[in-house]
């Protein structure tokens, strides 16, 4: 499989999964992510980015201090600014965050959805998926220069669909 194909995989797979959406920032640094793919509504997205909200997200808080994987009912007490309560508006009901610092490179993600939960074992195939993605994202351009240059340019089409 080209790691294109991997890409598109992984992201179809991280979506369907995330039926409400997510947003994944890989290869952080100094809170800005070479690459980054949302796919939350465009209302959620607009409010988030015009309320200036990414410093105060509990989720982004917490991914920039810890690897592994965090359920919404742990990051709730973090969230002194009433994110998640915003968020719920929206239909953001439930999350699931992730960040790793694998191979010395940060990133994070949160995932939501609006029905339900995720269990313990979606939890643990969302990382897997996620992991996957950061290690792609890392490795993908050294190998083949050009999937590198595909990676931004799909990063922001995922972003804003609309462009």
């Amino acid at each position: 499989m080209s790691l294109t194909d991997q890409l598109r995989s992984l992201l179809t797979s991280l979506k369907q999964q995330s039926p409400s959406g997510f947003a994944a920032a890989f290869q952080v640094e100094f809170n800005t992510p070479k690459y980054l793919f949302q796919t939350y509504a465009d209302d959620w997205m607009g409010y988030y980015s015009s309320m200036g909200i990414v410093m105060k997200d509990p989720a982004v808080r917490w991914g920039f201090t810890h690897d592994g994987i965090a359920s919404w009912s742990e990051l709730k007490a973090l969230d002194e600014h009433g994110v998640f309560d915003k968020a719920t508006e929206y239909g953001l009901n439930y999350w699931a965050v992730m960040a790793t610092s694998d191979s010395g490179s940060k990133s994070i993600v949160a995932f939501s959805r609006s029905d339900k939960d995720f269990t313990d074992r979606e939890r643990e195939q969302l990382f897997a998926d996620f992991l996957s993605l950061h290690r792609l994202t890392l490795q993908g351009p050294e190998i083949e220069p050009e999937f590198g240059e595909m990676l931004l340019d799909l990063s922001i089409r995922h972003t804003h669909p609309k462009m």
